[in-house]
């Protein structure tokens, strides 16, 4: 399986090719029956928003769940990450909030068995909180990504799929080489390229934070997201920002056989999407009448 995987990773745009392989715990290969990525909603201060470039793991979470057949995936927002930074509880509610709702609506529109749960829902508080006195980190929010790695993995999420940034000191890649210091090689890691903004300044950024709202196409809006993706930027933005378009585009073709015509045709796709109340609970009720077991129950 391992093979399998570094493969895919060489083949598919939208991992870090060039930059960042694999890496490949055989063990947990074996092993694990799920894949998982996880959402921050907060640095310093809370998210404004979702960007569209939270696709990227969305897409590249998929191809690794298809390639390793395993039958389901989860996205972890992060929650309890932030409070632990010290950010405001309810900045920290609102912002989990404006993650969870497009992706559940995007999910449901994509039909990929994917679960999403936030972090403060993963386990006990007690279970945590003596996992992370163990580690002995003063970083909260580096002793919660560690912990919530290793109970993934103990519930048999043991792929975890991140961003990677050379650019970006503290990308997915730290906190992975964080967790194998402390834990071991358990875990398989598989990374996908970063987010672009529309500042030509700073053109690369995490794929799921805002700190600015102008410099991101986000998700849950009810904008014209063409209109602003050529509105008042430099050129060099705005090709950054449609390559990456065109490489979710052929992704989101290739993983549901639908075609969605240009980067822009796209983009305004998956904005008008996320934006739109669905019933979501109808796969939900589906699931539970199959009988379908949540991969994170302890």
């Amino acid at each position: 399986m391992g093979e399998r995987l570094a493969s895919l990773v060489n083949r598919q745009e939208l991992f870090a090719r060039r930059q960042y392989e694999p890496v490949i715990a055989d063990e947990a290969l074996a092993s694990s029956t799920s894949t998982w990525f996880g959402v921050g909603v907060a640095t310093d201060s809370a998210s404004c928003g979702l960007p569209v470039d939270v696709l990227i793991l969305v897409f590249a979470q998929e191809m690794v769940r298809r390639e390793l057949g395993h039958l389901k995936s989860t996205i972890l927002i992060a929650d309890s990450n932030a409070c632990d930074a010290g950010v405001p509880r309810l900045d920290v509610h609102r912002a989990a909030s404006l993650a969870q709702a497009p992706l559940e609506l995007l999910i449901d529109r994509f039909g990929f068995p994917v679960e999403i749960r936030r972090a403060s829902q993963l386990a006990p508080a007690s279970e945590v909180e003596r996992k992370q006195q163990a580690l002995e980190i003063k970083n909260g929010y580096v002793a919660q990504q560690l912990v919530q790695t290793e109970i993934m993995r103990e519930r048999g999420a043991g792929v975890k799929v991140g961003w990677a940034l050379s650019a970006c000191t503290y990308d997915e890649t730290y906190f992975d080489r964080l967790y194998a210091n402390r834990f071991g090689h358990q875990v398989t890691f598989a990374y996908t390229i970063g987010g672009r903004t529309l500042n030509p300044h700073r053109p690369r950024a995490c794929p799921y934070l805002c700190r600015e709202p102008r410099e991101r196409l986000l998700l849950g809006g009810r904008e014209n997201a063409v209109h602003k993706l050529y509105a008042d930027t430099s050129t060099t933005a705005v090709r950054g920002y449609r390559r990456l378009l065109g490489k979710l585009a052929r992704a989101y073709r290739h993983l549901t056989g639908e075609d969605s015509g240009t980067p822009e045709s796209f983009l305004q796709f998956v904005v008008d999407v996320s934006a739109t109340p669905t019933t979501v609970g109808k796969r939900r009720a589906r699931e539970s009448r199959a009988g379908a077991p949540s991969i994170l129950s302890p």
